[in-house]
């Protein structure tokens, strides 16, 4: 009955092979598709590894980028180079380079570049007369001068040593001496070997020192005035006119006791050769304040030099010794100030730095005059 059955309505109880074919179909698509997930992730590591990694293409592409800029960099800079070159032989021009420094022994006689080097100290207001070393361009050369530092100076022909005593110190008697308006004459100069040599010299040709420094005659050779208020055709003249130097030679106001026992008979004398006044080389002198040496008062302030000079003003003392020449024994010179003790009597530094005395004006001792440049 059964069987009539299932052949009449077309049933069978055997497994359906469309049943079995999807199971079997469906087994495989889920092991297709792991494969197919972990090629995909192998594939991904690969790209992240090639895109992201240390020799990656975007590592690659930046430093192509990187040297390309360099290139293009280097390249630019080689053009201007040359437009330089280009511009520099058409117009005669080259490209300012950093200043050669040039020591102080290389310009040591060279006058005229000293008066440069004075022009421009003059136009720097850093400067003052408390500066000890200054340093300046001159034609895009380096200079520095230090107070202390020698330079040479000829004299008849014969050299003579002399020693910068500082910066901006005197006043000048002409203020557009530099081409502007300055008051103060950019570098003062002394004596270190005596100017006349061993040609020793009075202050006056009688024991007076009647007016100071102002009525002597040794301001008068030294300078060539013919009267006390004049001077010859309004430039150096005297001993002063056998220097090779005396074209840069600025003239400046030096102050001077009028009355050797007067402190306050200080007046101003104008000179382009003045002998240095005790003030001007010692702090103190015979009696403590107020004096200066034998000089009852200050005739001016120390130079930046002579601050340097440790030693007491009647003491001895090896910056303070001259001599007549750079090869002779060390000789007494001779100051502007008139000694305290006496109308006949000029103050003097000793053989030995000392200075801590005055002579008889008609004597003869060392000449080692001061100067402005």
């Amino acid at each position: 009955m059964k069987r009539k059955l299932e052949k009449e309505i077309g049933i069978s109880c055997q497994c359906n092979p469309l049943v079995c074919i999807k199971d079997a179909t469906t087994g495989i698509t889920l092991v297709a598709l792991i494969v197919t997930i972990v090629v995909l992730l192998i594939l991904a590591g690969i790209t992240i590894m090639y895109t992201m990694g240390e020799n990656s293409i975007l590592k690659k592409a930046q430093d192509a980028k990187d040297k390309t800029a360099e290139a293009v960099k280097n390249e630019q800079e080689y053009v201007n180079q040359v437009d330089n070159m280009v511009n520099q032989y058409i117009n005669g021009t080259e490209t300012p380079k950093e200043p050669e420094e040039v020591p102080v022994e290389q310009i040591k006689s060279d006058w005229p570049t000293i008066e440069k080097i004075a022009g421009e100290i003059a136009k720097d207001d850093t400067i003052t007369s408390d500066t000890e070393k200054v340093t300046v361009i001159v034609d895009n050369k380096k200079y520095t001068i230090s107070a202390g530092d020698l330079f040479e100076v000829e004299y008849k022909g014969e050299v003579r040593i002399v020693r910068a005593l500082g910066f901006k110190h005197d006043d000048l008697v002409n203020t557009a001496a530099y081409g502007e308006n300055h008051n103060k004459a950019s570098i003062s100069f002394e004596f270190l070997d005596f100017m006349t040599g061993e040609n020793y010299m009075p202050m006056n040709s009688t024991n007076t020192n009647e007016n100071g420094w102002a009525n002597t005659q040794m301001r008068k050779d030294l300078n060539g005035y013919t009267t006390n208020a004049a001077i010859q055709s309004g430039e150096i003249g005297g001993l002063g006119a056998n220097l090779n130097n005396k074209l840069y030679i600025k003239q400046v106001k030096k102050k001077y006791i009028g009355t050797y026992d007067n402190a306050n008979s200080i007046a101003t004398s104008n000179d382009y050769l003045w002998l240095l006044a005790a003030s001007e080389i010692v702090n103190n002198g015979y009696n403590g304040s107020g004096t200066y040496g034998y000089a009852i008062t200050s005739e001016g302030s120390q130079y930046k030099y002579y601050q340097g000079v440790t030693d007491a003003w009647n003491d001895s003392g090896t910056g303070r010794q001259k001599k007549p020449n750079s090869s002779g024994s060390t000789v007494r010179w001779w100051l502007r100030s008139p000694g305290y003790d006496g109308n006949g009597y000029f103050c003097l530094v000793g053989s030995t730095g000392n200075a801590n005395g005055s002579h008889n004006a008609s004597y003869t001792r060392g000449v080692a005059p001061g100067f402005s440049i």
